[in-house]
């Protein structure tokens, strides 16, 4: 058996040695599921930083939260978390959730600062914009929870939490966007949790 001791850089579809510790063990994963990736410097999150007005559904003219790829950026964005909170009891308007995917994202700034998961690590290189205007109209690719107007004690929900395990990859160009599919009035708040490779 043959092993190697370090980080190896395969290609694609190749297979490499065992990978070992310094003392000839077989190396064993460290910490939590995204730790390497992190200690790496590969790892981002942002956050809306005050509460939002949500737009309704498939909106070119958006508000919330969105996770945006320049184009020419030489990443890809591999998603792993989305979350969405309500500041509110009881919304204005039921919602459903999710997040939606779309390109024409040259009108995006980075409003929004990614923040390296390892500190004083690199900058990202998304624009994390909490007001933009798609030139192209969105589509939802996926729904994760809804939120409900009612009384207090009718259990409505205040928050959700979708992990994707890197299950959505926004390649230069592209954006993810948190889907909200009614309007409600200065109550959300969103965070994504994402991981930058280089493109091949």
């Amino acid at each position: 058996m043959y092993g190697k001791v370090g980080v190896q850089s395969l290609s694609s579809g190749s297979t490499g040695p065992i990978r070992l510790d310094t003392r000839g063990n077989v190396h064993g994963a460290k910490g939590g599921k995204y730790t390497e990736a992190t200690l790496a410097g590969r790892m981002f999150a942002a956050a809306n930083q005050a509460v939002v007005t949500s737009t309704a559904g498939l909106a070119a003219t958006y508000t919330g939260l969105a996770l945006c790829n320049p184009t020419g950026s030489g990443k890809n964005i591999i998603v792993h978390e989305v979350g969405l909170v309500n500041e509110i009891a009881v919304p204005t308007a039921a919602a459903i959730f999710g997040v939606m995917t779309g390109g024409g994202v040259g009108a995006a700034t980075a409003v929004i600062a990614g923040r390296n998961r390892l500190s004083g690590g690199v900058a990202s290189v998304a624009y994390v914009d909490n007001a933009v205007i798609f030139t192209e109209a969105p589509v939802l690719e996926q729904v994760f929870c809804t939120f409900h107007t009612g009384a207090v004690t009718t259990g409505i929900g205040s928050g959700c939490y979708a992990v994707l395990d890197g299950s959505l990859v926004i390649t230069p160009g592209y954006h993810a966007s948190i889907y909200i599919s009614a309007v409600n009035a200065v109550t959300w708040m969103g965070s994504f949790l994402w991981e930058e490779v280089d493109t091949e």
